[in-house]
């Protein structure tokens, strides 16, 4: 870069002897014990500097040498402080620096947008809103359809429309207030009712659509048929009641399609295969559409559209976010693609979509991270061993196996093991890392549930598993018939006084430093929403839905279902997981962070 310039989004103060550069992670970071002459080479920096004229100057005002100079720029551009010039003035000039905090070449991230083309299906409280966000942001072309004229009691929500347009056409008044808003895109309209073949001309050509709409009952099926045929993807954008909703965003090929899904919905669960819904009986409803919460659900729309268009990640992929516009709390639910989904099975997306759908599931955690630097290994695997006390012929079961880490002790140890899992995915990494020699003693079963087994096992092995089962009986009943008289069942789970707590914590030097916990509510029992934090403390699974127990319910549950509890463990890190795993050990050295059951059967008449 011939030119170079503090990031004009940060703000640079000096706190005592520390040089900090903004506030938050990842773009935020500290300069401890700074040094005086980089404070003065902050304010040189704040304007476009050229780097001859940098490298003077450091070497006269700071008597460092010319490769020193250098090195110090690149660190600081590394950094992500310092980089070359962002345009200050013009239309799109606080975008892009957006674009720019986020990662993105902000100018040719422009021109994307310049170039795409987005349909709007339903130009309401929430599509006129998302209509004005993207004609804001520089989508080159939207294309509007809408039959409706604008009514009085649309005012409270819909604000490119005004009191004297009433009974005009909402797409011909849009279009005219977003040519006014921004000159430089092009605007086409669809006065037209809505029907399969209307969508099916109009949507040739678009990137992405926004579905807004919420009549007739067919049109999520017009605008999915259409998507597949013409390959754009599609966001439904709406609102349940008091909720708002956002997604799924359907990419074809990619994501599931409508037909994955559309018996997840409201009304089709209720169904059997095959049945449609009859019609609403309710001849004087009517939707209660709220202002805020409609700029709300648009914001998100537009924000999702515009990641998608540019490359990012979208929350919305394949699932449909649900906000409560009282407690704003934001819910989800994930549809996964079906292999034998007769309406895109066969449809492939290709890199376009790839980044969009690139978000971390569960499996991808364990993959990635569980043999070496997860929380299990370093804190959980060993008292886990110890507990199972393996040897040679025993017969063990490990219900939620995962990833198998545990089955491949067991069996290293002589034992024969069932591994047990709901995720063919996991199950295929259990058999992709087993050794030859041990495949033999591993047994692999895959099931929605546990097969009925009649004290078959001298072991049961459930490891972090029961805080995800919704009905911590039956599975324990199940442990109990499949173990013998003599047995043991080890359980393991997230310790529940750290369960849906929240670390207050602050970002020094690019390492979280983890101050204190936040607990409310322990004992209010029930699903509970988390997200999962990686090995040096980022967020990397942003959704996990699991069921809070306290102590005292897991204990009665285990007495009420046949078992003694024998032993109980709250494992700690080992002291060399302050070097080796600092962030690990910066929080489970300070609160437990797994609690760990042995449990024996009741002795038949004990109780």
């Amino acid at each position: 870069m011939d030119k170079l310039q503090i990031k004009p989004y940060l703000e640079v103060r000096k706190l005592g002897g520390t040089l900090r550069f903004g506030h938050v992670p990842p773009s935020g970071i500290e300069i401890l014990d700074a040094p005086e002459f980089l404070t003065d080479l902050v304010g040189v920096l704040s304007a476009p500097t050229d780097r001859t004229s940098l490298v003077r100057y450091l070497t006269e005002s700071a008597g460092i040498g010319a490769d020193a100079a250098h090195e110090l720029l690149d660190q600081l551009v590394d950094a992500h402080v310092v980089g070359a010039p962002i345009p200050a003035t013009g239309r799109y000039a606080r975008h892009l620096l957006y674009y720019d905090m986020i990662g993105m070449d902000p100018e040719a991230a422009q021109q994307v947008l310049a170039r795409a083309t987005v349909g709007i299906v339903g130009t309401g409280g929430i599509g006129s809103n998302v209509a004005m966000a993207l004609a804001g942001a520089g989508i080159g072309h939207l294309v509007l359809t809408d039959g409706d004229e604008i009514e009085l009691s649309n005012l409270t929500r819909q604000f490119l429309y005004a009191e004297d347009e009433t009974g005009r056409i909402k797409v011909e008044v849009a279009a005219e207030r977003l040519r006014r808003l921004n000159s430089t895109i092009q605007v086409t309209t669809v006065p037209d009712p809505a029907s399969r073949e209307m969508f099916d001309e109009c949507l040739v050509g678009c990137d992405l659509v926004v579905l807004s709409a919420d009549s007739p009952d067919e049109l999520h099926e017009w605008i999915d048929e259409a998507a597949k045929r013409h390959g754009f993807g599609y966001l439904a954008a709406g609102y349940i009641e008091s909720f708002g909703s956002v997604g799924p965003l359907v990419l074809p090929g990619t994501t599931a399609c409508y037909e994955c899904f559309r018996a997840e919905g409201e009304l089709e669960q209720y169904l059997v295969e095959g049945e449609k819904p009859g019609p609403n009986l309710n001849m004087g409803m009517q939707a209660g559409s709220y202002g805020p919460l409609n700029l709300i659900v648009a914001a998100m729309a537009a924000n999702e559209v515009l990641r998608c268009l540019l490359g990012a990640e979208c929350r919305s992929a394949g699932t449909r976010l649900m906000l409560d516009s009282q407690s704003y709390r934001l819910h989800s639910e994930h549809f996964p693609r079906k292999a034998d989904c007769h309406g895109c099975a066969d449809l492939v997306g290709g890199p376009r979509w790839h980044a969009a759908v690139q978000r971390a599931e569960l499996e991808d955690l364990y993959e990635s991270d569980r043999a070496e630097v997860s929380f299990n290994a370093v804190v959980l695997d060993q008292l886990i061993e110890r507990c199972s006390d393996a040897r040679p012929g025993m017969m063990a079961l490990d219900y939620g196996c995962g990833s198998g880490e545990q089955v491949v002790m067991l069996a290293d140890r002589g034992a024969s093991v069932v591994a047990f899992d709901q995720s063919q995915r996991m199950l295929d990494l259990l058999r992709a890392r087993l050794p030859e020699g041990l495949a033999d003693r591993v047994f692999i079963s895959v099931g929605d549930s546990l097969p009925d087994y009649e004290a078959e096992f001298d072991l049961v092995l459930c490891n972090n598993v029961l805080d995800h089962v919704a009905d911590l009986d039956s599975a324990l009943i199940r442990f109990r018939r499949a173990v013998r008289e003599d047995g043991r069942v080890v359980v393991s789970i997230p310790h529940p006084v750290k369960d849906g707590a929240s670390w207050n914590r602050r970002n020094v030097n690019g390492r979280w430093q983890y101050e204190d916990l936040r607990l409310e509510q322990y004992f209010s029992e029930g699903p509970i929403t988390k997200h999962r934090e990686g090995p040096d403390g980022d967020v990397v699974m942003d959704v996990v839905t699991t069921h809070h127990r306290t102590v005292e319910t897991y204990f009665a549950a285990f007495r009420r279902t046949g078992f003694q509890v024998c032993e109980l463990y709250e494992p700690q890190p080992p002291g060399h997981a302050a070097v080796e795993h600092p962030e690990i050990w910066a929080k489970a050295s300070k609160i437990p962070y797994f609690l760990v059951f042995v449990l024996r059967p009741e002795p038949t008449g004990g109780r």
